[in-house]
């Protein structure tokens, strides 16, 4: 029986590259919040860069074997790629409703996953983001949202 994973092997091995070049990013979106325990589902692993114009960024990519495409002018979003890494990372440049990244760090945990430390975005964050973009697949979000939040402060309240 093969051991589950939650990523991909090149998606595991570009977490680990960002990592040890110190690229400053947040897992963000639905993925962050599943992450997190929501009951939600999502195809996308959504990350968000403190800056696109670093080059390490490129670096860490290609040495996951992926494709970075740092976008153009505003006209192309920035893309992470390529067959070793696969489709499913997508580069967000804007949360609706959230402050700077440098502001929404403050608003992080760590979680690690297939052992790896991934920076992530806390739930209450992806919520006000949600809440705030009003798009129909963010506002069905938010119960499951809500409730994983419920759940979390349930749990705090029973700890000692």
């Amino acid at each position: 029986m093969e051991d589950f994973s939650a990523f991909t092997a090149g998606e595991r091995a570009l977490f680990e590259a960002l990592n040890r070049s110190k690229v400053r990013y947040l897992v963000v979106g639905l993925g962050a919040a599943v992450l997190q325990g929501a009951n939600a589902g999502t195809r996308d692993i959504d990350i968000w860069f403190e800056d696109l114009s670093d080059e390490r960024i490129g670096s860490a990519v290609r040495e996951a074997g992926g494709i970075w495409i740092s976008g153009s002018f505003g006209m192309r979003p920035p893309q992470i790629g390529g067959d070793a890494i696969g489709d499913r990372v997508d580069v967000v440049t804007h949360l609706h409703g959230l402050g700077s990244f440098a502001d929404e760090v403050a608003h992080s945990t760590e979680i690690v996953v297939d052992g790896v430390a991934l920076p992530v975005l806390r739930l209450e964050r992806i919520l006000a983001s949600k809440r705030a973009a009003g798009r129909s697949k963010d506002l069905a979000a938010i119960p499951a949202l809500e409730e994983a939040l419920a759940v979390l402060a349930a749990e705090k309240s029973k700890t000692p």
